[in-house]
């Protein structure tokens, strides 16, 4: 992977984002890289006020988000070179995805919004849009920060290139232990209609030749990524794998999940993959959510 030179910690209320400063800074500080800490003030268009108390109001917001911010990277932040912090103004989610280019950020880091109302299910929180849109990969924290990630738990699968996840994995958490659960999706629509066809043998041949396609891909990552696996295992579940992704998390042990974004081009910039969504909304640890097809990585 390239060197890591950037890290975006986005940030709204205090002490909520404590989490997201410390695991940006631990990250920051392995890769000696900088730390962008970015606030995003809504814009206050709309409300009926004279235009020099808008101003005055808008200044005051500021400067109150940066003081808590500032008081934030002094309670979290150590070893950090470069700690640069921006207020900006604007959607958070459209914002957010701009700055990524305008900083050249390698990562973005930002908490789970989790959130019940019919609004946030229907339009998506901040974190979903940023998720869909960004081309970076996006840590998304859900548990306060005990210790550095120590037990890392890798998807993979063949519906796009997210074997190449455990390398770029590796080598952004250089310390950690990698366990790759590798996904062979068989729709069961499919079975059932070469089971129609009277093809039941072709379904058992089939689902070998992926099984033996996924296990290939397990070992040749196992002898790149050498000690730094503890333990591969390759798993055939038939449909959706998010609930056998979620239930991976349950462990103590497992500190973070890495994901595909799922779905490429337009139709991911409408529609996170399902499996991705649901791992990110249910998920009992951290995820990282990571472009993996190499049109992605090109854009």
């Amino acid at each position: 992977m390239d060197q890591v030179k950037n890290i975006v910690a986005a940030v709204g209320k205090f002490p909520q984002d404590d989490p997201v400063l410390a695991r940006a800074a631990e990250i920051a500080r392995s890769h000696e890289a900088e730390l962008t800490v970015v606030h995003i003030v809504e814009s206050l268009t709309g409300f009926e006020f004279a235009s020099p108390d808008l101003r005055l109001i808008q200044h005051e917001m500021r400067a109150s988000v940066h003081e808590s911010i500032e008081a934030a990277v002094a309670r979290q932040v150590t070893g950090v070179a470069e700690v640069n912090i921006r207020i900006e103004t604007g959607s958070p989610s459209q914002r957010l995805t701009e700055l990524i280019d305008e900083v050249a950020a390698d990562l973005i880091v930002m908490r789970a919004h989790q959130g019940n109302s019919i609004l946030k299910k229907i339009v998506g929180s901040t974190t979903d849009k940023v998720v869909r849109s960004c081309r970076v990969p996006v840590l998304v924290v859900k548990r306060p920060v005990a210790r550095d990630y120590q037990q890392i738990v890798v998807s993979i699968d063949t519906s796009d290139n997210s074997d190449m996840l455990a390398p770029y994995v590796a080598a952004l958490f250089p310390l950690a232990k990698l366990s790759l659960i590798h996904f062979v999706q068989f729709p069961h629509q499919f079975e059932s209609a070469m089971l129609r066809a009277g093809s039941g043998q072709s379904v058992a041949a089939h689902r070998d030749v992926l099984i033996n396609k996924a296990k290939a891909s397990l070992r040749t990552l196992s002898k790149e990524l050498e000690n730094r696996l503890e333990s591969s295992v390759t798993r055939v579940v038939v449909g959706d794998p998010a609930t056998s992704l979620v239930r991976a998390t349950w462990s103590r042990n497992v500190n973070l999940i890495v994901v595909g974004s799922g779905g490429t081009g337009k139709i991911r910039q409408t529609l996170l993959g399902s499996v991705t969504r649901q791992v990110l909304r249910d998920a009992a640890c951290d995820v990282l959510v990571c472009r993996t097809t190499p049109q992605d990585a090109s854009s």
